[in-house]
């Protein structure tokens, strides 16, 4: 609604990674969950699922006249310890070529489930505009992270505007993609963790991955067979598929990456999955910074 009226990017993910780096004075942190709030109205409107934050980026794009400069401004309120910076930062819609040749459009489309697998993803239109200040961080950065989260809706899209690809070809960074935990309806149905990384080599290019996290340890019973009810399938990572990841170039790096102390599903605007502990990745990703040589050594379990 907001890209078809405003004429602006969607905004969903760019709120949620300003929420989730926001470090907002004490007195200010309820922002934050105002910010996530999502409208129930008691009728059908086009505000039901809405989350305030998506109207708030709307009217600081409308006030400052650029959607770059609206999310510039919500980090600063929210003094977020992260830059943030959209991809794209025009309106783009998210497209699918499917199995039987069939194309969808948007991103509920793309991700229905029930349709034929997705053969490709792309941007509609082709030439969205990606900021400079992105491709210089893309060229500029240490390492480059991709995941975790929804590989044709969320990881993927930002390869696919013009320049993105060819900053991280030239970029002098490694590449890291940590992988999902499940398979996600309607994206990845029937995949393993060898076909997650098979699509994203595609898409980002032959031996340009580096490092792949996987994570091997398994979830409680109750946990793998709660999300099995909402076809979301646990992908077991064994040696042998570890080796699969391997002899496609990047180096497998294994451990216990999923969160601690399940209490049951999350009601969420979209499907739960079973989810990566933030401080484990973070702990893997900086030993990836820190040894520049790791390609020789073997840190965290890398095979």
């Amino acid at each position: 609604m907001i890209r078809d009226e405003f004429g602006l990017p969607a905004p969903g993910d760019i709120r949620s990674v300003l929420a989730a780096a926001a470090a907002p004075q004490p007195g200010l942190k309820p922002l934050i969950d105002v910010f996530e709030f999502r409208f129930r109205p008691a009728r059908d409107s086009t505000l039901r699922n809405m989350a305030l934050g998506n109207l708030v980026l709307t009217a600081f794009a409308e006030v400052l006249g650029d959607f770059e400069r609206a999310v510039e401004a919500v980090g600063r309120l929210f003094n977020c310890w992260a830059e943030v910076l959209p991809v794209p930062s025009s309106p783009a819609t998210l497209c699918a070529r499917l199995a039987d040749g069939s194309v969808v459009h948007g991103e509920v489309a793309v991700r229905t489930p029930g349709k034929p697998s997705i053969a490709e993803v792309f941007l509609e239109p082709q030439d969205a505009r990606v900021s400079p200040a992105v491709l210089q961080a893309i060229r500029e950065a240490d390492l480059l992270v991709l995941g975790p989260g929804g590989l044709y809706c969320s990881v993927l899209p930002g390869l696919l505007p013009n320049g993105v690809r060819q900053a991280v070809q030239v970029s002098r960074a490694r590449t890291a993609y940590v992988c999902n935990t499940t398979t996600q309806p309607g994206q990845t149905d029937g995949f393993d963790t060898v076909s997650h990384v098979r699509e994203l080599r595609r898409y980002l290019g032959e031996g340009r991955l580096d490092y792949v996290l996987l994570n091997t340890h398994v979830p409680a019973s109750e946990t793998i067979a709660a999300y099995r009810r909402d076809d979301v399938h646990y992908m077991p990572v064994t040696p042998e598929e570890v080796q699969r990841v391997k002899a496609l170039g990047p180096i497998p790096i294994v451990g216990n990456f999923v969160e601690e102390g399940w209490q049951g599903k999350r009601t969420l605007h979209k499907l739960d999955t079973i989810r990566h502990d933030p401080r484990k990745v973070a702990t893997a990703l900086q030993s990836l910074i820190a040894e520049g040589e790791v390609r020789t050594g073997c840190p965290l379990g890398a095979a």
